[in-house]
């Protein structure tokens, strides 16, 4: 039996059909989390390092993922001479939003 369905007879470069895709997008996301980190593990206590997973920036704002509430309040208290050094590379950060995740305290 034989297709005679159009699409299945052009062809396509697969690096077009890559880059467009749903997993590139995931990708590059994914890339531009990894590039955040490693700017940004730097600034933060070398201490808190293991109980802190940062995420996305999006809205002025960046997002952190932290094991425990002891490890959120030291950012917080920390939050102004941290946003100071995080705005040498990223300027158009403005706050901060950490979520508790204890199941990051089990991962370290």
């Amino acid at each position: 039996m034989q297709n005679k369905s159009p699409r299945y007879h052009k062809a396509m470069n697969i690096v077009d059909v890559l880059e467009g895709s749903q997993f590139a997008k995931i990708m590059q996301k994914g890339l531009q989390i990894n590039e955040t980190n490693e700017k940004l593990r730097p600034l933060f206590p070398a201490e808190l390092l293991p109980f802190l997973r940062f995420g996305n920036i999006s809205n002025q704002t960046l997002f952190i993922e932290a094991a425990n509430a002891m490890v959120r309040q030291s950012i917080l208290f920390q939050q102004a001479r941290l946003l100071t050094q995080i705005q040498t590379h990223y300027p158009d950060i403005q706050r901060f939003e950490i979520k508790i995740n204890p199941n990051l305290q089990s991962e370290t």
